[in-house]
């Protein structure tokens, strides 16, 4: 059922040095954000959103983009797989990434800092999957194009104006009714992305 996920994290337990960068990122975020709060401590929960839309442009690369890197994408759209459960499937992948990676950036902000971030979870479960499924859906439209270094990133800040507002004012219900929007828009495209 869960093929394409089973398939990414192998590759992704294999790439030890993407991990060890991933987790030298969350490590020194933390450490820096850890510092800016002996000024105040109102700059935590915004530097740690900003660390989550990072994270999220880091792991678009575990996406599309390595299936075209790597050319596996031509043999992933020959799986009877419908292009839905593709993308569904790579959106998860990145959600659960940014998950672990969010999970210890709280961890060690509550180590470095003293303040937990632990009441947040519910938003920061909600704009997790927001971001997850912006930076799958980023990574898929940009997956052919030569400059998607500089259009990944572009593509993921723009898609995250819109929900900037009610995350920074902890506004969960409109923050869930712009998730579902948009994720469903995203999801609603994905097959014309996805095929040739």
């Amino acid at each position: 059922m869960f093929e394409v996920l089973i398939k990414d994290f192998r590759v992704e337990v294999r790439r030890r040095f993407e991990i060890l960068a991933s987790l030298s990122f969350v490590l020194i975020s933390s450490l820096l954000i850890a510092q800016a709060s002996l000024i105040s401590k109102d700059i935590i929960l915004p530097a740690f959103f900003i660390v989550i839309i990072f994270l999220a442009v880091f792991t678009s690369t575990t996406s599309f983009v390595r299936e075209m890197d790597s050319k596996t994408i031509y043999g992933l759209k020959l799986l009877p797989i419908h292009p839905y459960k593709i993308f569904l499937e790579k959106s998860l992948f990145t959600f659960l990434l940014i998950l672990f990676q969010g999970f210890l950036e709280m961890f060690f902000l509550a180590v470095f800092s003293s303040v937990s971030l632990f009441e947040h979870i519910p938003i920061f479960l909600i704009f997790s999957f927001y971001i997850a499924t912006v930076s799958s859906f980023s990574s898929a439209l940009v997956m052919y194009s030569e400059g998607r270094g500089f259009l990944i990133p572009m593509l993921i800040f723009v898609f995250t104006y819109p929900v900037l507002a009610p995350l920074l004012r902890l506004d969960t219900f409109t923050l869930i009714l712009e998730t579902l929007s948009v994720s469903l828009a995203m999801v609603s495209l994905s097959p014309y992305i996805l095929e040739d």
